[in-house]
């Protein structure tokens, strides 16, 4: 699929755009592309959010003052569930995988951004 020109709006959308642009197509570039895919989120799980919420926690208590601990945590879990940062929201495969079902995620990732920033 060629596009000839990329829309974006805002600078997310410009870094995928260069991302799919700049992109090496040779197999040695997309093998390691492949082995690169999370296989295991449930292992950072546990992390991501301890970072997430040391950064979130006070700006939660500016925002809304008051509350109990539990409250606090509550609204953070919350908002982690639906942030870029956890690991269950980016792209994932099972621990067992063949180099062929991590090579068509990534074709469909790539063409699931393509299409978004078509003009």
């Amino acid at each position: 699929m060629q596009i000839a020109a990329f829309n974006a709006t805002s600078l997310d959308d410009a870094l995928d755009a260069m991302e799919l642009v700049n992109e090496r197509s040779d197999k040695a570039s997309r093998g390691a592309a492949a082995g690169s895919i999370e296989k295991h989120p449930e292992r950072r799980f546990k992390a991501a959010f301890e970072a997430y919420k040391e950064r979130e926690l006070p700006k939660l208590k500016e925002e809304r003052p008051g509350l109990r601990f539990q409250q606090y945590q509550e609204a953070l879990f919350k908002s982690f569930q639906k942030s870029r940062e956890n690991p269950f929201n980016q792209f994932h495969v099972s621990y067992d995988a063949s180099k062929e079902e991590k090579l068509a995620l990534l074709k469909a990732k790539r063409d699931a951004t393509a299409a978004r920033l078509a003009t």
